[in-house]
C-alpha cells in the first residue's frame, strides 16, 4: 500500500462515517440550521381551538359561527334539585331551594368568567309591567284584540265591564287590583301579558317569586353565558371549577345541582381522550419499541425513528405561514402523520446496513424506489389540500411539508451513522413465496373476493354529517341531560332562527317576518321577542289601527264610558286618567327602552348587539333569537324555505347541518379518492410501464381500501370525518409497500425489502391500531381504519404483488 493512500475497504462494506468528515459535518450541519430555522418560526404559532375547523363547507362554518356569536354554544343549563325527604315540609324545601338559587346566581354574577347570568327575575314585576307597558299598548295590540274588544263596547257590553270592574273591587282582592282597574278598566293589559308567555316557552318552568321552578317545585333553572369559550378545554375546565367552588360554598343541604351544555361535552371529550392516551400510547410505544429491537437487533434504532421527527419544527413553520393560525388538533394529527416518514427510514436503514455491495450503489438503486413512494405519499397530501375541511387541510400542509423533509433529512444522515454492513437478515424471517400455480390461482382468488366484496358493498355505505357520533358523553352527562328533559319537558329538538340586520330596527323588521310566519302556520312551540317588541314598520300600522279605531267609537264614545262608569258605581272621575292616555298622542316603543328594563334578563338571551360579538369576527350586525321546536319531520323544511325566501333571516339546526355535512363527506370521499387514485395510477404508470406492475404496486392500496369499505358494511358503521382522514393515510402507505415491493422484485433483493415493509406495516399497525381500544369514538374510528386497511395491505404486498409483478420487471433488468 502507498504511503498517504487510504486503506482498503474490506468487499462489501461501506466506509465508515469519519471517512469524510467534512461532508458528513456539512450534512449535519445544514439540517440543524433548517430544524433551528424552523423551530425559531413555529414557537411564534398561534393556536386556536376551535370547533368550526373540524367542519367542512363555508355554509356550515357560518351556521356554527353563527351560533357562537349568539352566545348558544357558551350557553350553561343549571338545574337546582331540592330533596324534599331532607326537610320537614314542602315549603321549608321551596324555600331552601330559592335561597340557594339565589346565593348561587349571585356568586356567578360576581365572577369574570360569566357575561350573562339569569336566575331571577325582579320579584315586583308582575305589580311593575302594567306601568312599564301601559303607555305602549297602542303599538301591542294588533288588529285581531282592537277587534274583538269592539264587539264589547257597546252599551250592554259597557256596562257589564264596569259591573265586572265595581265588583271586582269589592271583593277581597279588591285591595290588591284597585290600581289596575283604574288603569285599565278595558282589560287591555292582560291581553299583552298573554302574548309575553311566548318569551318563555322554551322550557316549562312556573315563575314564583321571581324564580323560575319546575311544575313541582322541587327544582329551579339558572341560565349562564360563559365569558370564556366552553369549547375550548381550557375554558370549559375553568367555568367546571368556578361553578363546584361555588356550589360547595352556596347550596343548603339537601340541594343537588347539574348542568347541560357545551361545558360538560368539553370536559367529558377531553378526560376520555386524556385517559385514553394515556394508557394507550405508553403501551403502543412499549409495543413498537420490543418489535423494532427484536427485530432489527440494532440499538440505532432509535436514531432511525427520530431523524424523520427532525423535519417537524420547519413542518410546522410552514404550516403556520400558510394558514395562520392553526388547529391544535390539526397540529397534533398533522406530526402523527409526518410519521408515515419514518417507512422510508426504515427502508433506507435496512438497504445500508444488510445490502451488499457500495455505499454510491446502494443508494443508486433505493433512489427509485424512495423518490416514486416520496411522489406518491406526497400526491395523496396534495390532493388532501383540496379538501373542504379546514383543519384537514392545515394537516395536508404539515404532512406534506413534513414528509418531503424527512426523507431528505433521512437520505442525507442515515448513511453517516451506517459504517459497516451488518450480518444479513434473521434467520426467522423468511420471505413468504408462493411457487405453485394452484396457489398462486388460489392466492389470486381470494385477493379478488375480498376486492370483489369492497366494491358491491361501496354502494351500501350510509354516511353521517351527525358531528354526536364523535361525542363521548359520560353517564354523568347523559344523566344529567335526561333529568333536564324530564325536569323542563325538552323532548323535541330544537332550532334556532336567526333575524341579523345592519340596525337593531332593521333585525326588528326580519325577527317580526319570523314570528308572523310562526302564527300563520300554527306552530305548537317557540319562544319569541317579536310580540314584546314589534317590527318598526308593524308599529307604525297598529298606531295608525289604533286611531282608527277610536275614531270609530265617536267623540262621545268618553261620555258613554262615564255613564256607564256612574251607573255601576264609580264616581264619575274615576277613569279620567285612564280616558286621557286614550286621547294622547300614542309613542313608538323603543327598543333600547325595552332592553333595559325589569325584563332585560329574558330578552340579553334573545337580542346580540355587535358589542357582545366581539370575540368571534364578524360583521357589524345585530342578532335576534327566535327558539321553535322541530316536532314534526316538516317542520325543518318549513323553516328552511322561511329563510330561503326572507332575506336576514338564518335557520340553525342540528338537522341542517347533519345533511349538508354527509352531503359534503360525500363529495369529499368521491372526489378526493378518485383524484388521488388517479394520481397514483398515472405515476405508477409512469414509472412500471407493464399493466402487471402498476397493478402490483396498487394491489396494497385496493386491498385496504376494499377491507375498510368492508368492515364498515359488516358492522353497520357509518363513515365520519375521520375516516376520510385516516383513510388517506392508509392510501399512502399502502402504496408504499407496493413500490418497494415491486422494485425489490425487479432487481432480486426481495428479503430485506420485504423485511422493511412487514416492520412498516407492523409499526402502523401497533401505534394506529391500539387507538382502536380506544373508549373515544374519533379515536376508535381512528384506530379501526388504520388496522384494517393496513391489515389488508401487508399480506397483499407480501404474497400478492410478487405474483402479480412476475419474477422480473424488464424495465429494471
Amino acid at each position: 500500500m502507498t504511503v498517504g493512500e487510504p486503506p482498503a475497504q474490506p468487499r462489501g462494506e461501506f466506509p465508515p462515517p469519519t471517512a469524510r468528515p467534512r461532508a458528513v459535518l456539512l450534512r449535519w450541519l445544514l439540517v440543524l440550521l433548517i430544524v433551528l430555522s424552523g423551530l425559531l418560526l413555529a414557537l411564534q404559532l398561534q393556536f386556536k381551538e376551535d370547533a368550526l375547523d373540524l367542519l367542512p363547507g363555508k355554509a356550515v362554518r357560518g351556521d356554527l359561527s353563527l351560533l357562537q356569536r349568539l352566545g348558544l354554544v357558551d350557553r350553561i343549563f343549571l338545574t337546582l334539585t331540592v330533596d324534599p325527604a331532607y326537610y320537614s315540609s314542602s315549603a321549608e324545601a321551596q324555600t331552601a331551594l330559592q335561597q340557594g338559587v339565589a346565593q348561587v346566581g349571585r356568586a356567578m354574577a360576581a365572577s369574570e368568567l360569566m357575561v350573562e347570568v339569569v336566575y331571577r327575575l325582579p320579584p315586583d314585576l308582575a305589580r311593575n309591567l302594567p306601568s312599564e307597558l301601559g303607555p305602549y299598548l297602542p303599538v301591542l295590540l294588533e288588529r285581531q284584540d282592537l277587534a274583538g274588544l269592539a264587539s264589547r263596547l257597546d252599551e250592554a257590553g259597557l256596562a257589564r265591564i264596569m259591573d265586572d270592574n265595581f265588583n271586582l273591587l269589592n271583593s277581597p282582592a279588591g285591595m290588591v287590583v284597585k290600581r289596575q282597574v283604574q288603569q285599565d278598566p278595558l282589560g287591555l293589559l292582560p291581553q299583552v301579558l298573554q302574548k309575553l308567555s311566548r318569551l318563555q316557552q322554551e322550557h316549562d318552568a312556573t315563575m314564583v317569586d321571581g324564580f323560575f321552578l319546575s311544575e313541582d317545585r322541587l327544582s329551579a333553572l339558572i341560565l349562564a353565558e360563559s365569558a370564556v369559550p366552553l369549547t375550548d378545554s381550557r375554558g370549559a375546565a375553568q367555568t367546571a371549577e368556578l361553578l363546584q367552588a361555588i356550589m360547595s360554598d352556596h347550596l343548603p343541604a339537601g340541594v343537588d345541582w347539574g348542568v347541560v351544555g357545551s361545558l360538560p361535552h368539553t370536559l367529558a371529550n377531553y378526560q376520555a381522550v386524556q385517559r385514553d392516551l394515556r394508557l394507550l400510547l405508553p403501551l403502543a410505544s412499549v409495543l413498537l419499541l420490543t418489535m423494532l429491537l427484536a427485530s432489527l437487533r440494532d440499538g440505532r434504532v432509535l436514531l432511525v425513528l427520530a431523524i424523520p421527527f427532525l423535519a417537524a419544527p420547519a413542518a410546522i413553520a410552514v404550516m403556520g405561514l400558510v394558514h395562520g393560525q392553526v388547529s391544535a388538533l390539526a397540529l397534533g394529527f398533522g406530526i402523527v402523520l409526518i410519521g408515515i416518514a419514518v417507512d422510508f427510514a426504515v427502508h433506507i436503514y435496512l438497504a445500508l446496513a444488510r445490502e451488499e455491495g457500495g455505499h454510491q450503489a446502494m443508494l443508486r438503486r433505493l433512489f427509485r424506489p424512495v423518490s416514486l413512494a416520496t411522489l406518491t405519499t406526497a400526491g395523496v397530501f396534495v390532493v388532501l389540500l383540496f379538501s373542504q375541511v379546514p383543519s384537514h387541510r392545515q394537516m395536508a400542509t404539515l404532512a406534506l411539508t413534513g414528509i418531503l423533509l424527512a426523507v431528505i433529512f433521512s437520505w442525507l444522515l442515515l448513511p453517516t451513522l451506517i459504517g459497516r454492513r451488518q450480518r444479513p437478515p434473521a434467520a426467522w424471517f423468511r420471505p413468504p413465496v408462493v411457487i405453485s400455480a394452484g396457489g398462486r390461482l388460489l392466492l389470486l382468488g381470494l385477493w379478488g373476493a375480498l376486492l370483489l366484496g369492497g366494491l358491491l358493498s361501496w354502494p351500501a355505505l350510509q354516511y353521517t354529517g351527525d358531528l354526536r357520533v364523535l361525542d363521548a358523553p359520560d353517564a354523568k352527562v347523559l344523566a344529567a341531560e335526561e333529568h333536564f328533559r324530564t325536569t323542563w319537558g325538552r323532548e323535541g329538538e330544537l332550532a334556532f332562527v336567526v333575524a341579523a340586520g345592519a340596525t337593531l330596527a332593521e333585525a326588528q323588521e326580519h325577527n317580526f317576518e319570523v314570528y308572523r310566519y310562526l302564527r300563520q302556520h300554527d306552530w305548537p312551540r317557540w319562544q319569541s321577542i317579536a310580540p314584546l317588541l314589534p317590527a318598526p314598520s308593524v308599529q307604525q300600522q297598529r298606531l295608525t289601527d289604533w286611531q282608527a279605531f277610536w275614531a270609530a267609537l265617536g267623540d262621545d264614545f268618553p261620555a258613554r264610558f262615564r255613564q256607564a262608569a256612574g251607573q255601576a258605581g264609580f264616581v264619575p272621575t274615576a277613569f279620567d286618567s285612564f280616558l286621557k292616555r286614550l286621547t294622547a298622542p300614542p309613542v313608538l316603543l323603543e327598543a333600547e327602552a325595552i332592553l333595559a328594563g325589569p325584563l332585560r334578563p329574558l330578552l340579553s338571551m334573545m337580542v346580540r348587539k355587535p358589542e357582545q360579538q366581539q370575540n368571534h369576527p364578524h360583521p357589524e350586525e345585530y342578532l335576534m333569537l327566535t327558539t321553535v321546536e322541530l316536532s314534526e319531520p316538516h317542520h325543518l323544511p318549513q323553516l328552511l324555505a322561511l329563510a330561503d325566501g326572507q332575506p336576514g333571516v338564518t335557520v340553525l339546526a342540528n338537522q341542517k347541518w347533519r345533511q349538508q355535512v354527509e352531503r359534503l363527506l360525500r363529495h369529499d370521499l368521491a372526489v378526493l379518492t378518485s383524484a388521488a387514485a388517479l394520481l397514483l395510477i398515472l405515476l405508477a404508470v409512469l414509472f412500471f410501464r407493464r399493466p402487471r406492475s402498476v397493478l402490483a404496486v396498487l394491489a396494497p392500496v385496493l386491498s385496504a381500501l376494499a377491507a375498510m369499505i368492508l368492515f364498515c358494511r359488516l358492522t353497520g358503521g357509518e363513515l365520519n370525518m375521520m375516516h376520510l382522514l385516516m383513510g388517506i393515510m392508509v392510501i399512502g402507505l399502502s402504496v408504499d409497500y407496493g413500490i418497494f415491493v415491486v422494485c425489490a422484485r425487479g432487481e432480486r433483493r426481495s428479503a430485506t425489502t420485504l423485511l422493511a415493509v412487514s416492520i412498516c406495516a407492523a409499526s402502523s399497525m401497533i401505534s394506529f391500531g391500539v387507538l382502536a381500544f380506544a373508549q373515544h369514538p374519533a379515536l376508535h374510528s381512528l384506530g379501526v381504519t388504520v388496522l384494517w386497511g393496513i391489515g389488508a395491505a401487508w399480506p397483499t404486498a407480501l404474497l400478492v404483488s410478487p405474483v402479480l409483478a412476475g419474477n422480473a420487471l424488464p424495465a429494471e433488468r
